[in-house]
């Protein structure tokens, strides 16, 4: 049908009148405004997703800081169930010696440790491995972010976990 430009606007409000003026109704199952409030779209309005889903689910990202200073766990009590499928950790500081971060369902682990020890202010980590045995977090159950530096104080960081809703 190609761009609709000034000319072809024309035409069609000519047929069907001002655009500004028309009643548009949503289709069936869609989102309305009355839905999603100052449209703010959250991981609260995502489907949980199945297994064989045939129609893909959406991503819920957990954003956790991590202060400098001693080490320490963060704990998230998630709201709803949420399988853990990716985890990025940037630094907000220079690492110091034998810092690492690890992401646990509770108190076990469901990364790796990630060694964050040799990296510069605004550099990027990732899980290089994640337990699948451990990674679907149960609804009302701490996402724990563990941090700990064997040297000076743990630089700090921003860790975002990237989940889906199960059920």
């Amino acid at each position: 049908m190609g761009l609709m430009n000034r000319a072809r606007l024309r035409a069609l409000e000519a047929k069907i009148g001002n655009i500004n003026e028309i009643d548009v109704t949503a289709p069936a199952g869609s989102i309305g405004a009355t839905e999603i409030a100052n449209d703010v779209l959250t991981g609260a309005h995502a489907a949980e997703v199945a297994n064989v889903n045939v129609v893909g689910g959406l991503l819920v990202v957990h954003r956790v800081l991590l202060a400098s200073g001693a080490d320490a766990n963060v704990d998230v009590t998630l709201t709803e169930a949420t399988r853990v499928i990716d985890v990025v950790v940037v630094l907000v500081g220079a690492g110091t010696t034998g810092s690492d971060v690890q992401v646990q369902n509770v108190t076990t682990a469901i990364t790796d440790l990630i060694d964050v020890s040799s990296g510069s202010d605004e550099d990027v980590f990732r899980a290089a491995s994640i337990d699948n045995a451990q990674q679907e977090v149960a609804a009302a159950a701490n996402l724990r972010v563990a941090y700990s530096s064997t040297g000076a104080d743990f630089p700090g960081a921003e860790v975002y976990v990237v989940g889906m809703k199960v059920a």
